[in-house]
């Protein structure tokens, strides 16, 4: 075996994907072949790597590249979600990678979904389920027996109790404490600092200590 590393392509090129190249290079799993962005032309470095094009034209910047793995770094789940299904219609084959910063602590009987995002810091405990597309920011904590559904968010400093359920496209926003046994709804974002004790229903805004429900939130509607 020659011991080569396959290629990947990241999706986007800001801050959020960033970060995400830091952990594939402390990781050393992967080779960076360069971004697929869809605000940048191509041929500007950032970073260090190149932006090869378009997402749209993932298909022939494949074989141009020689890469068939991807990684979406966008922030925002509803939009992670929306270019993913863009994409996979374009090329069905491309195979999407998680990426594990080796300075984060996953148990071995976590289970984690394709896609998703674990950085430096963040602590998934025993018995976790984490969904496809999600993200556990930066000394994020899931404790035991908790799940995140498919393109949920913790991010940096949030701390969940155990057997906690987070909803498909909610975020929790920076800094927030969930309490043992809560679920949090889908498409619900949680602000920065709150304290979670109770449920929270799906398509909501709710904030404070105790988080409260302070209005209703539509599917898609961005994070910040």
């Amino acid at each position: 075996m020659s011991g080569k590393k396959e290629r990947i392509v990241i999706v986007g090129s800001a801050g959020h994907s960033i970060v995400a190249l830091d952990a594939v290079l402390c990781a050393g799993k992967y080779e960076m072949a360069g971004w697929l962005e869809s605000f940048k032309p191509a041929g500007e470095v950032v970073a260090g790597f190149p932006i090869l094009g378009h997402p749209d034209q993932l298909p022939v910047l494949m074989k141009q590249h020689q890469f068939k793995k991807v990684f979406l770094g966008i922030s925002d789940n509803w939009t992670r979600h929306v270019v993913y299904e863009k994409m996979r219609a374009v090329v069905p084959d491309f195979e999407l990678i998680s990426i594990i910063h080796p300075a984060s602590s996953v148990a071995k009987t976590a289970t984690i979904g394709d896609g998703t995002l674990i950085l430096a810091g963040a602590i998934v405990n025993p018995g976790c389920t984490i969904g496809a597309n999600c993200i556990v920011n930066t000394k994020a904590s899931l404790d035991h027996d908790s799940e995140m559904k498919p393109y949920s968010s913790i991010l940096p400093g949030v701390t969940t109790g155990g057997n906690v359920v987070i909803g498909a496209f909610s975020c929790i926003c920076v800094g927030t404490a969930i309490s043992h046994r809560v679920t949090v709804g889908e498409h619900v974002f949680v602000g920065a600092g709150s304290v979670v004790l109770d449920d929270i229903p799906s398509y909501v805004l709710a904030y404070g200590t105790p988080a409260k429900v302070v209005r209703s939130r539509a599917p898609g509607e961005r994070h910040f």
